[in-house]
């Protein structure tokens, strides 16, 4: 609407279009004014019209798939660690006075189908036990006495008998079951209780149907 074509109308033509358009006015306005207030009254509207159709174009808007979404965010991890981690290792762990824990990384890939056979050996070297592991990457060995020292190996036997060695272990130490005796005698001294005790102790220990457990029986 242009300001041409206002000014043709009386006053009171222009009020009853100011009231249709909702334009507010004043008692005491001009012509000249109100032809002023309608005329900005009515480009305010046009700019808003055409702000509005620019931030909602017409038409269905259609929304991206649900998986679009989700794979804009970032790319999907696996939910399960890798068997390998790329660093071949054998750890062993003590847990208590009789068990320790051993744990282990292999690259089985390399290996085939080989069977591979957990080694461990006690103090002086000494082949305690020689487990065949399967598919396992754990397992709990018992120890037949406390504070044994145990070091391990993995490894398979191959077509001319001898043992390939593929993960070597660290040297273990598992702690006492019982005070020392002569520590304890030692502070205890003076005490009718100190002798009594430590039997006790040691008869309780050797009773313990728990020490007794297979190695195989323990595993993870």
């Amino acid at each position: 609407m242009k300001g041409k074509d206002l000014k043709a109308l009386s006053i009171i033509e222009l009020r009853k279009l100011a009231k249709q358009l909702h334009v507010s006015l004043k008692r005491t306005m001009t012509k000249q004014q109100l032809v002023k207030a309608i005329v900005a009254s009515t480009r305010s509207r046009a700019i808003s019209a055409t702000l509005k159709k620019r931030k909602q174009p017409s038409g269905k808007i259609h929304h991206p798939p649900a998986a679009g979404r989700h794979a804009a965010l970032g790319p999907r991890y696996e939910e399960i660690l890798p068997a390998y981690s790329g660093i071949t290792k054998l750890v062993l762990m003590p847990r208590d006075p009789w068990w320790i824990f051993a744990y282990w990384e292999i690259d089985r890939s390399q290996l085939g189908k080989k069977d591979l056979i957990l080694r461990v050996y006690r103090k002086d070297n000494q082949l305690y036990a020689s487990i065949s592991i399967g598919d396992a990457n754990n397992w709990y060995i018992n120890l037949p006495e406390p504070g044994e020292t145990a070091r391990s190996e993995i490894g398979f036997i191959r077509a001319d008998g001898e043992f390939k060695v593929v993960a070597v272990s660290n040297t273990v130490r598992t702690p006492r079951a019982w005070p020392s005796h002569t520590g304890y005698e030692e502070a205890m001294h003076g005490f009718s209780h100190t002798t009594p005790f430590t039997e006790s102790y040691e008869a309780f220990e050797k009773s313990n149907p728990y020490i007794r457990e297979d190695i195989t029986s323990r595993k993870r």
